[in-house]
């Protein structure tokens, strides 16, 4: 069975690839062609296909789905660049999304279409006191990337397609990067959430491919559940306190309501059985990371030097 993955060379696409090749699956990768897509296709081997292309291409995307039998829609634009070109984020995160369900329709086959949409399309939901569940909470987008995923979520359901929808909550990465950190203060510090291992994320993708009958026509929230509630402020000082960090000063926080919240993910627990990591099970990923990345003396000389001497230095320049 060939696998079409869009955006397939991003950080959680490689992820799920590697896990579909695991599964028996082969796979084609659709995806920019840039330096950083190049590299970490690599490590898929000879074995996948890469179609290198733009999603909304109607001629690239054409030729990406021949001979095809399943698609896993993870490309798109994120935040912050969805805020700060709102005409990009339509074009691609609706619009790419509109030609990959026309070639699909196109091809006259049942074509089982997995779309990762966001709970941002809920919008911040702040004075909410259960879970967030998608049959009592309706979508109330307040930024550009949640509205663009619910109008590509909208124009899905009406297209008569075959199709799971997953809105992701927030999938912690082992290795971050300059957007993560440009990020760190975004979010309130009491902000409920419910972290998510990319692993479980990933698993959650590739089980609806596995069990796409059994899913079908589902919107399903895909978190850590109970297991992964904490605060915002917890997370990051569990984040930080593997390296001896302190937490940054309070008033570098917003304190404009963010879309993350606590879910009820019971539905695609049963349907996608996804969810085995904890929190601590991620710090200790997160510590082997690394020590891979960098050096095994990386982690002792932050915690016994670094973090006790100038952490709340280090913070305070972040």
């Amino acid at each position: 069975m060939l696998v079409l993955v869009t955006g397939g060379a991003g950080r959680l696409g490689i992820t799920v690839c590697k896990m579909l090749q695991k599964k028996g699956f082969r796979v084609r990768v659709f995806d920019l062609p840039s330096p950083r897509n190049r590299k970490s296709v690599r490590d898929l081997g000879k074995k996948a296909d890469v179609f290198w292309g733009d999603l909304t291409d109607g001629g690239s995307v054409q030729q990406a789905m021949d001979g095809v039998d399943a698609v896993v829609h993870m490309a798109g634009i994120l935040p912050p660049v969805t805020e700060a070109n709102p005409r990009l984020a339509e074009k691609v995160n609706v619009g790419g999304t509109q030609t990959l369900v026309d070639a699909i329709r196109a091809s006259g086959k049942h074509i089982p279409f997995v779309f990762t949409s966001s709970v941002a399309v809920f919008g911040p939901t702040v004075t909410a006191t259960e879970p967030i569940s998608v049959e009592k909470n309706h979508p109330n987008p307040k930024d550009v990337y949640g509205r663009t995923k619910f109008k590509a979520e909208t124009m899905i359901r009406e297209s008569g397609v075959d199709y799971v929808i997953l809105r992701l909550s927030a999938a912690m990465y082992t290795v971050f990067e300059l957007a993560d950190v440009r990020r760190l203060y975004g979010i309130p510090l009491n902000n409920r959430l419910e972290i998510c291992h990319p692993e479980e994320v990933s698993l959650a993708i590739v089980n609806a491919i596995v069990n796409f009958e059994a899913a079908k026509g589902n919107t399903l929230i895909i978190s850590g559940g109970p297991k992964g509630r904490m605060l915002y402020k917890d997370m990051i000082r569990g984040i930080l306190g593997v390296l001896r960090l302190p937490l940054p000063p309070a008033r570098k926080f917003t304190q404009q309501p963010f879309y993350l919240d606590y879910y009820d993910t019971s539905n695609s627990q049963l349907l996608l059985q996804y969810q085995h990591k904890t929190f601590g099970d991620y710090l200790g990923d997160y510590r082997v990371t690394l020590a891979q990345r960098f050096t095994p003396a990386f982690l002792p000389f932050m915690c016994y030097f670094i973090g006790p001497l100038f952490g709340k230095i280090v913070m305070r320049l972040i």
